[in-house]
């Protein structure tokens, strides 16, 4: 199971405030979300766990595009 499924995983409720962080010029959470996805397969430090597996917090339920969105394949 561990090596199908990714234990961190692009969402865009974790994106959208690295994007806003860059747009003022702050890369920080930008470039710790590539360095968590970038193994997404590994076990990593307990904060990094905590601020990245979890579920979605429930400020961002109803917004679209952040909130849920459609994978076609």
């Amino acid at each position: 199971m561990k090596q199908t499924n990714p234990k961190y995983a692009w969402r865009e409720w974790l994106i959208v405030p690295a994007y806003q962080q860059a747009m003022q010029g702050d890369y920080t959470l930008v470039k710790e979300l590539q360095q968590v996805l970038s193994y997404p397969y590994e076990e990593q430090a307990q904060d990094i766990e905590d601020k990245y597996y979890r579920l979605k917090p429930s400020a961002f339920s109803d917004i679209g595009g952040v909130s849920h969105y459609s994978c076609s394949s």
